[in-house]
């Protein structure tokens, strides 16, 4: 089966960007036009459960997350008392650039731009499987993770300003210490003077 023209149709969108649809719309696009075999991996991918002995892109997926998230524990562990090499996990094939990014992403100073790091090197791992220009099956799998990244930011941005918004509501808004604690202060010296 030939995806060029659904790879084509695809809008464009960055690392950083909000998602131009949610992977659930993109699956059931997909399911119109992939094979079924693509399907079932398609699946697979979006429940985060590839298989890294499959053949082509899931394999090299799977293998890739699996040492991104091996190498993360790894980072961490020293931090739990624990011995960093028990957190590797056995996979095919090792990438040592994964290894530098996920290295390079625990030298960030807070856990949210470890997490921005991390996913940023997730990402650059699907342009790698996926180039751009490739309109095979790949591109489409590497579209639907990328999908899911971006959702995973656009819930955070929007938990975050909801948050934000409750917090500067209730400061605006809410009654001062003293009003909370003991009533308003209605004394004379407290009442605005009348001409």
């Amino acid at each position: 089966m030939s995806y060029e023209y659904l790879v084509a149709s695809l809008p464009m969108f960055m690392f950083g960007d909000p998602p131009p649809m949610t992977s659930a719309d993109f699956r059931a696009r997909c399911a119109e036009q992939l094979s079924p075999r693509d399907v079932a991996v398609l699946d697979r991918l979006l429940a985060g459960r590839a298989n890294t002995d499959a053949p082509g892109f899931e394999g090299a997926w799977a293998a890739r997350e699996r040492q991104i998230r091996s190498a993360a524990a790894a980072a961490r562990a020293p931090r739990y008392g624990a011995d960093p090499r028990a957190e590797r996990r056995p996979h095919p094939g090792w990438d040592g650039a994964v290894e530098t990014g996920v290295v390079d992403a625990f030298t960030k100073a807070g856990p949210h731009e470890r997490e921005m790091a991390l996913d940023r090197e997730r990402w650059r791992v699907l342009d790698e499987l996926a180039p751009p220009g490739v309109f095979n099956a790949a591109a489409v799998f590497s579209y639907a993770l990328k999908l899911r990244i971006a959702e995973r930011w656009a819930a955070l941005r929007e938990e975050e300003g909801r948050q934000r918004f409750e917090e500067s509501l209730a400061a605006g808004v809410g009654p001062a210490p003293a009003e909370a604690a003991n009533g308003p202060n209605l004394s004379p010296s407290t009442l605005p003077s009348v001409p």
